[in-house]
């Protein structure tokens, strides 16, 4: 079973609806990096337990994502804050090749500042 770290992000955004079991087992899969057999033994249930409880516990991370896009909407807006500052670059990068005032540049490298700050 490949390791898919995109329901690690997941489950800290949505881990609080799943049951206690599939979040445990999630946690200790994804966050502390246990094998199957491992939480098992842990657990003292079977790994095929331990593997059925991973996958209902994904499914339902995975359901949650298509209808909510809390991540999906994070990536939007770390695209947008790139082009943002891209475009920023540009003018700033313009008004240094030409005589334009410094106040403009200020105000530009503030923008850009804080969308650093914000994305962080």
């Amino acid at each position: 079973m490949a390791k898919d770290l995109r329901y690690a992000a997941l489950l800290d955004i949505y881990g609080g609806v799943l049951t206690d079991k599939q979040r445990d087992m999630l946690e200790l899969y994804y966050n502390e990096d246990l094998s199957l057999s491992e939480i098992a033994e842990t657990a003292g249930i079977s790994r095929q337990g331990v593997r059925d409880s991973i996958k209902r516990g994904e499914e339902t991370l995975s359901e949650l994502e298509s209808k909510i896009g809390v991540i999906e909407t994070l990536e939007k807006y770390k695209r947008l804050l790139a082009d943002v500052t891209e475009g920023c670059n540009s003018i700033i990068s313009d008004c240094r090749s030409y005589t334009t005032t410094k106040n403009v540049i200020e105000k530009l490298e503030k923008i850009k500042s804080e969308i650093a700050k914000g994305v962080e």
